[in-house]
């Protein structure tokens, strides 16, 4: 159960913190309305599951599952940079749209900056490893870390 706990954490659960933590500071920096910032969240949350849950199948091949997860885990774990694209996208627009000019820039340039560093982080730099000729060299090794 611990190989769960782990995989499910880093491919599903932390996006969901990631853009709760974000909304709540762009509700609070921009005056946008919650309704709108809520919308956007669905948005995230959705897609950081399914995208994280069945992106978890590119690990099952390596413990003897059938072939067909390393296809569909490679799929849908190639699609885990949405969430954070999206994120990216959000902040952008949320503080494009906000009603106010707040005066703490600080977390005004943590919640921009934060979308983009999580996106090329875990995003981009997840998504090469999950390239299966990559994946065959660095699965199980320190490459990763």
């Amino acid at each position: 159960y611990w190989w769960w706990v782990v995989h499910l954490w880093v491919e599903g659960v932390w996006e969901l913190i990631l853009g709760a933590l974000l909304a709540f500071v762009l509700i609070k920096v921009t005056g946008v309305d919650r309704e709108v910032i809520e919308k956007w969240l669905y948005v995230i949350i959705t897609l950081a599951l399914v995208t994280g849950i069945i992106g978890t199948g590119h690990h099952y091949y390596w413990i003897g599952t059938p072939e067909y997860w390393q296809w569909w885990g490679s799929i849908f774990s190639a699609l885990e940079p949405l969430p954070f694209f999206a994120m990216t996208v959000f902040a952008f627009n949320m503080v494009n749209r906000r009603r106010r000019e707040h005066p703490n820039k600080a977390a005004v340039l943590w919640a921009l900056g934060t979308g983009v560093m999580a996106f090329l982080g875990a995003g981009v730099w997840g998504f090469l490893h999950t390239l299966a000729p990559v994946n065959y060299y660095t699965h199980g090794s320190q490459i990763t870390a």
